[in-house]
């Protein structure tokens, strides 16, 4: 008989199930590994007949589990990564046979291209999780921020959290990755991106700005401030401040004035009143209220968002409090200070007012964005710290 009516005549593994699990297969697909691990050794090499007998025992059947794969790859739709494991594993093992196939080598070569088939196939028996299904529970906790931006993702890691093989959440990163959900490193390894990768940076920075302006730190009519200021008050670069501005621009949400300035326009973002600020969520009794103590606060926090660190969450809660105690301590200290002379400082009442309200938008889900907010809610800080310092230096000189 042939290769070609072996591979004809070979039966279809029976599909009876048990208990909903199809066994009868499992078992088949155990025989045929059995099988397989006896066939490429010494003996096969000891003559071109031997390769050639050898060649016919691999091929035997070898169409029923083709089919199987076939049916794996047609049926992984939405997980790219899934069907080009399957296109992969396929194209191994149906090669077109040629002169130099019957050499050991080649004899070796699909021996393991068909062991790699039988394994993918038996892994994926029932009760296997779908690929596209692994990728939306790992995109659930990203976006819940169960692993924290800016760190390399644990396949082993994500593998024993979810109880799922350690192939199927690499697959499942491999998409998450074509889809721009999380980044591949040159060493084969991903990790959570930052805000700043891709436009979601921008459309962020864009939604924070209409929340400034609604809150009255930029009112309709009032040009923002300059482009270097700005990114230094937002706690971002130049790139990402200029396709949100753009984001603006596009909407009406701003205009350009004759020294082409971005300008609130009345009308186009509701204004809302804003709250109190928040207390701290722990005690602060232990607090450094002093300038020194204030600026080490907003030096960490910057320096954690300016490198992208990952500190843990209890770190990053304990300096969002330091900073909260620093905001309700500085506010009562702007209260009681004089006026001072006309100066370029920024206006005292718009920098509480975006401290407030940044303070209010703190505490986020996701650990990245909260981070951001900190970095920004610092950033007010030190600056009403800085414009109190003034005034009441000019305030010590005019009564000297």
């Amino acid at each position: 008989m042939t290769v070609q009516q072996q591979l004809t005549a070979a039966p279809s593994p029976p599909s009876t199930k048990i208990n909903g699990a199809p066994t009868d297969t499992h078992r088949a697909l155990r025989s045929a590994q059995r099988r397989l691990g006896h066939i490429g050794g010494a003996r096969a090499a000891a003559s071109p007949a031997a390769v050639a007998s050898a060649y016919d025992r691999v091929t035997e059947g070898l169409d029923t589990w083709v089919r199987m794969a076939e049916r794996r790859r047609d049926e992984a739709t939405d997980s790219h990564s899934d069907q080009a494991r399957w296109k992969h594993l396929i194209e191994a093992v149906t090669r077109p046979r040629r002169p130099s196939d019957t050499s050991y080598e080649g004899l070796v070569l699909l021996v393991s291209g068909v062991r790699e088939l039988l394994r993918a196939l038996l892994s994926t028996e029932p009760p296997f999780v779908p690929i596209a299904e692994v990728g939306r529970r790992i995109h659930q906790r990203i976006a819940a921020g169960t692993y924290a931006p800016g760190t390399p993702l644990s396949m082993s890691g994500i593998a024993d959290e979810l109880r799922l093989p350690l192939d199927s959440v690499s697959l499942a990163l491999s998409d998450l990755a074509r889809n721009g959900t999380i980044e591949a490193e040159a060493n084969g390894r991903f990790r959570i991106p930052w805000l700043d990768a891709g436009d979601g940076r921008a459309r962020h920075l864009a939604n924070w700005l209409r929340e400034l302006i609604a809150a009255g730190v930029y009112p309709p009519g009032c040009a923002l401030p300059v482009r270097r200021e700005l990114a230094r008050i937002l706690v971002t670069s130049q790139e990402p401040l200029t396709e949100a501005l753009c984001l603006l621009f596009e909407d009406g949400t701003l205009a350009c004035d004759a020294n082409r300035r971005p300008v609130v326009q009345a009308g186009k973002v509701a204004t809302r009143p804003v709250s109190r600020l928040p207390q701290p969520t722990e005690p602060t009794d232990d607090v450094d209220l002093s300038p020194a103590g204030i600026r080490e606060t907003v030096s960490t926090v910057h320096a954690w968002w300016t490198a992208r660190l990952s500190p843990l969450r209890g770190s990053v809660d304990r300096c969002i409090d330091q900073l909260c105690a620093a905001a309700l301590h500085l506010e009562t200290r702007a209260r009681s200070a004089a006026s001072a002379p006309a100066t370029e400082e920024p206006d005292l009442s718009s920098v509480i007012v975006r401290m407030k309200i940044t303070a209010a938008a703190v505490l986020q889900p996701t650990v990245e964005v909260r981070l951001w907010h900190a970095a920004c809610l610092a950033t007010a800080v030190r600056d009403l710290l800085c414009i109190i310092e003034r005034r009441e230096n000019c305030t010590g000189e005019s009564a000297a």
